[in-house]
């Protein structure tokens, strides 16, 4: 009985071959066919595909040599198999066509114990997948099947997802690439409400938009089986994120990351069920998504307890005062959390305050992040307790309100760390002033203390006045532009009559030019080496001048004393001329602007006239007066002593007849002006 047959080189083609197989057909007992070198194609190697299917005892077949495709080739050894346990297939980018998708087909229709088919980049289309799918219907190990890039539409869907729920162990669908649609992953969603066995589909670049993916998220509330969905490069912004929501359900990672994907409330409900029983993030980043307040609502729950969350980050989102409140009952609650970061968001003063309130209860924040230009007290507050911040503390400009410092006195109290408070340009009353002398009387480290440009007035001014009473460290107090009133002011010089600490108290440009005085004598009477006092634009006036001239009086220091801007007067002029009639040391004056008139003129010149050159005026200001004899008086003044002056520039000086009269008076005995 024939078991062996061997036509070898021969020239046997496509027809000889078909009359070989159909003879095969009806043998039984041949074990051994070699038909190597010849010339069947890929037609004459078809029939024996069918053949062989039913032929039990043909073990080897050879058509090496001959002109076939590899498809086909490939096809033959998976047939010739069909008596063994073969457990995958992968034909990739080599069945292209309906008819090479039937032989491939044909060979697997008998192989039962296919676990992996890898079938990608084959152009196989829909009736190239019924094709497959007939043909694996009795493949009830198939665990993997991938039919990545093959022109798969929403009906070729339907038809692999009947087939799939009739396999039991099917873990792994790849259909990444294709054309599935909203409506093909209608189909996929249908098959994961019964199916327990997949937990990984790709579905990658499917022009699926935000209501297939609407349809695959219903699904997955209750499907949890599924551990990997891929849906990246689809239409929507939605795929992205649901694809995020799978895996962190189900995965370890530490940080999870969902910057910019425009997250939606129906997404963050889903969101927080995924984060509900995964302890192991640690990070969670949703910068950028538009979320609001009710989006983090869904969120709060979830936050404030989670177990394993230490660093939130919600930059550049939506968040007004009412999710300030959910950020609150986070920071209340969750003892695992770090780092809270909520940058640009839409969070106002009131909702600022309550996130200060909630950080003063909490003990475990190291690192609050709020949106720049706002809630600076929050930020620092928190930096303080964890001593995360310098010896300076620098808030200016961030609309701090008196409220808002209750809460960072109550942190800077003891800390002896800090050395400079800069709060210049907020929003401070006197309720403010109030608290912060909590800090001065408590805090015996802080050497500096800034309020410029904020609104204390007398009320506030004698809080501070009281606590600096005793204070023995601070050394520069600043208070300008301020509210602060005669009143106020002489609560200062009543408290720091014999304090010597201060060196520098800038109570300029407050409402009463007083205060001004005051300041500047505190500041002549402590610091031995000052050299230029600036009391420029101070509401200064004759009255005050008087007290200035106190101070002045044995000083012997200042060169340059600014003055310019203030109401002083001839009677102002006249005390300072007296006082400074024996001054060594003043060579700069400035007194523009002060309404002076001819006889404030004629005391400076006549003050002034009659220095040497080591102690005669270099600089005088005093244009913008009542009288022209100002301008004559400043020039005269401030000429060289060391040289002689042959010529003399009056032009423009709105000269009269009293200025003449003067002028005439100073060039009576001069012999050697020769231009005028």
């Amino acid at each position: 009985t024939l078991k062996t047959l061997s036509l070898r080189s021969n020239q046997i083609g496509n027809q000889g071959a078909q009359s070989i197989a159909n003879a095969l057909a009806q043998n039984r007992i041949l074990m051994e066919l070699n038909l190597s070198k010849n010339k069947i194609g890929n037609d004459g190697v078809a029939p024996f595909i069918k053949v062989l299917q039913k032929h039990r005892s043909l073990a080897k077949i050879d058509f090496y040599g001959n002109p076939i495709d590899k498809y086909m080739a490939k096809a033959i050894r998976i047939v010739m198999l069909r008596t063994s346990s073969i457990s995958y297939v992968i034909l990739n980018s080599k069945c292209v066509g309906t008819r090479k998708v039937q032989h491939l087909a044909d060979a697997l229709v008998s192989i039962k114990t296919l676990k992996i088919v890898e079938l990608k980049n084959n152009q196989l289309g829909d009736d190239g997948v019924r094709c497959i799918i007939q043909a694996l219907a009795n493949s009830q190990m198939l665990t993997v099947l991938n039919l990545q890039t093959n022109l798969i539409t929403s009906a070729g869907i339907l038809d692999l997802v009947a087939m799939l729920h009739t396999l039991p162990k099917i873990s792994k669908l790849d259909l990444s690439c294709n054309k599935i649609g909203d409506e093909g992953a209608k189909h996929i969603a249908n098959l994961l409400e019964t199916n327990t066995t997949l937990n990984v589909i790709n579905l990658h670049r499917n022009e699926i938009g935000s209501d297939g993916a609407q349809y695959l998220s219903d699904v997955l509330i209750h499907n949890q089986t599924l551990k990997k969905l891929g849906m990246s490069f689809n239409k929507s912004n939605d795929c992205c994120i649901l694809e995020f929501l799978v895996a962190i359900r189900s995965n370890s990672a530490i940080v999870v990351t969902l910057d910019n994907k425009q997250i939606e409330e129906k997404f963050t409900q889903q969101l927080a069920n995924a984060l509900k029983n995964n302890t192991s993030v640690r990070t969670l980043n949703l910068n950028s998504n538009k979320m609001n307040d009710q989006c983090l609502g869904y969120l709060v729950d979830t936050l404030k307890n989670h177990k394993g969350i230490t660093s939130l980050n919600l930059d550049n989102n939506q968040i007004t005062d009412e999710g300030a409140q959910y950020l609150c009952e986070i920071m209340k609650n969750n003892s695992k959390l770090k780092i809270l970061s909520f940058r640009s968001n839409k969070i106002g003063n009131e909702g600022s305050r309550m996130i200060v309130n909630a950080l003063i209860n909490n003990t475990t924040l190291e690192k609050l992040y709020p949106t720049q230009h706002q809630y600076g007290v929050a930020e620092t507050i928190c930096a303080i307790r964890n001593g995360d911040v310098p010896n300076r503390i620098h808030l200016e400009y961030k609309r701090i309100e008196d409220i808002d410092l209750q809460y960072l006195c109550h942190s800077l109290r003891y800390n002896m760390r800090i050395t400079t408070i800069n709060l210049n340009n907020n929003k401070i009353g006197d309720i403010g002033a109030q608290h912060i002398t909590d800090i001065l009387r408590n805090n015996t480290n802080i050497t500096e203390l800034l309020l410029h440009s904020n609104s204390i007035s007398d009320e506030g001014a004698k809080y501070l006045a009281s606590a600096l009473k005793d204070n023995k460290t601070l050394m520069k107090l600043n208070l300008y532009r301020n509210k602060i009133g005669i009143n106020g002011a002489k609560s200062f010089a009543e408290a720091l009559s014999k304090n010597t600490t201060i060196l520098e108290i800038d109570l300029r440009r407050n409402e009463s030019g007083y205060a001004a005085i005051v300041g500047a004598i505190i500041e002549l009477r402590n610091n031995k080496t000052l050299t230029y006092l600036h009391l420029d634009d101070c509401n200064i006036n004759s009255q005050d001048i008087q007290l200035l001239a106190t101070a002045l009086k044995d000083n012997q220091t200042l060169t340059s004393l600014d003055l310019r801007n203030n109401t002083i007067g001839d009677n102002g002029v006249q005390i300072l001329c007296d006082v400074l009639r024996n001054n060594k040391t003043l060579t700069t004056l400035g007194l523009a602007y002060n309404k002076i008139g001819s006889d404030g003129a004629h005391y400076l010149y006549n003050t002034f006239q009659n220095r040497n050159v080591d102690t005669a005026l270099q600089t005088l200001s005093l244009h913008g007066n009542e009288s022209a004899l100002c301008a004559m008086v400043e020039v005269f003044l401030t000429s060289s002593r060391d040289q002689i002056r042959t010529e003399i520039n009056l032009a423009e000086k709105r000269i009269g007849d009293k200025e003449m009269q003067f002028l005439v008076d100073v060039l009576r005995n001069n012999t050697v002006l020769t231009t005028f």
